[in-house]
């Protein structure tokens, strides 16, 4: 029942600027969640399942390549960036971001050149190889996007690193197959190329807007920056691991329908994250400006878990009431992966339990003592669902992929409570 003191607490949060940020966020989040509907059925149903199988296999092949070639840059820039009194940029940060994208071409180059003198082995290897040279562009704009996020540009953030890539692509596929009538299924792949083109220009646009180069001609990068950029690094590795590792290795070992059908359950169960989300790119540089004050970090820390968790428990109850109906709008054969959904499902809740507490790590300057134990984590899960799926499919990563994301918040919830002194958890 709803008292005034509860009525009170809900308009307090509604007038919080952090909260009202996150609403931004989610209805861009919105946006590329439908999006995100929309492309898959389009492709499944012009093509065929297993083309949308190897477009993911393509999808996980370049997010895992961009994230090892971004070298955890863009997530360091949200913690420098949000002490920033001014908008003007040092030098030494436009020497960082040309040695990341140097480094990132090069070895995209390598890649994309190893594809074509050994395309024999490979079935669509060109494809693979738009995939491949699209990721240090995509780099570009992931660093461009860590800039906005530290000094609290939410929504352009948002749709820089989550809606922006899979609208245009979208977009992209419409025109060139109903417009152009361009009926090949590499239309796929060169949309997705088109988008990442696209997507940089507006990066570089709202970056130019927001910030003023330095006149300082100064161009030495703080030692700081290497020692701690190291740690976020790591853990930006063994998170994309985690996060497009299970349909990389699945689509190694499963048909690609199966890959499709795996696929679409994770899309599915990620709306229980599109709040939790919102609240990790609001609260990133209020919990970096706020490390050392402690009573105010842990009302923010507060804030942001309950509304996370009850979001999430909502948003559980529904997939479990209608997620067989949101699977058959993807095509009849995908109402037999309901169960991957409720796993998948299942395991995002607990971990929301647990709060932003990876969040919280990072901006606080924890991240070091988070690595060890989220590489033994994350490379067990996975191991786990890979030998699981060996026998039992796309249910068995999916058992794989809920015990990470559980496991990896509690551990991190426990090393914040130890450092800190602060609970994340929702109790």
């Amino acid at each position: 029942m709803l008292t005034k003191k509860r009525i009170n607490a809900i308009i307090d949060l509604l007038k919080d600027k952090n909260q009202r940020k996150s609403f931004y966020y989610v209805l861009i989040r919105g946006v590329s969640v439908i999006s995100n509907y929309f492309f898959s059925i389009l492709i499944i149903t012009l093509f065929s399942k297993e083309d949308y199988g190897f477009f993911v296999f393509g999808l996980s092949l370049f997010m895992m390549l961009s994230v090892l070639t971004k070298f955890g840059v863009d997530v360091h820039f949200v913690k420098v960036f949000s002490k920033f009194k001014d908008r003007e940029v040092p030098n030494w940060v436009k020497t960082v971001e040309l040695k990341v994208f140097s480094l990132s071409f090069i070895i995209a180059i390598t890649i994309s050149t190893f594809l074509y003198l050994f395309r024999d082995n490979f079935d669509s290897w060109l494809a693979l190889v738009l995939f491949v040279i699209s990721a240090p562009f995509y780099v570009a704009i992931l660093m461009n996007s860590g800039k906005l996020r530290g000094v609290s540009k939410i929504s352009r953030f948002a749709f820089l690193n989550i809606a922006g890539r899979i609208l245009l692509s979208l977009c992209f596929f419409v025109i060139l197959f109903y417009g152009f009538s361009f009926r090949s299924y590499f239309i796929i792949y060169l949309s997705h190329l088109l988008s990442v083109f696209f997507l940089l220009i507006l990066s570089i646009y709202w970056k130019k807007q927001v910030f003023v180069q330095s006149k300082n001609k100064s161009k030495l990068v703080p030692a700081s920056f290497f020692k701690y950029n190291r740690a976020l690094m790591i853990k930006s590795y063994i998170t994309v691991l985690f996060l497009w590792g299970d349909r990389f290795f699945l689509s190694l070992i499963c048909s690609p329908a199966e890959v499709a059908e795996y696929d679409v359950s994770l899309k599915i169960a990620m709306l229980l994250m599109i709040v939790i989300e919102a609240l990790k790119s609001t609260y990133a540089s209020v919990f970096a400006k706020n490390t050392e004050i402690h009573k105010v970090l842990n009302i923010q820390i507060r804030k942001s878990t309950r509304l996370g968790f009850l979001f999430s428990s909502l948003m559980f109850i529904l997939i479990v009431l209608f997620g067989s109906n949101l699977l058959f709008l993807f095509g009849p054969d995908f109402v037999d992966s309901y169960t991957t959904l409720l796993i998948i499902s299942l395991g995002y809740l607990i971990a929301s339990f647990f709060g932003q507490a990876d969040n919280v790590l990072e901006m606080c300057g924890l991240a070091p003592h988070f690595v060890k134990p989220y590489f033994i984590i994350i490379t067990t899960s996975l191991a786990a669902g890979v030998l699981l799926s060996l026998f039992f499919g796309a249910i068995g990563m999916a058992i794989g992929f809920a015990a990470g994301n559980v496991s990896f918040q509690l551990v991190a919830s426990q090393i914040v409570k130890y450092k800190l002194g602060i609970k994340t958890s929702f109790l």
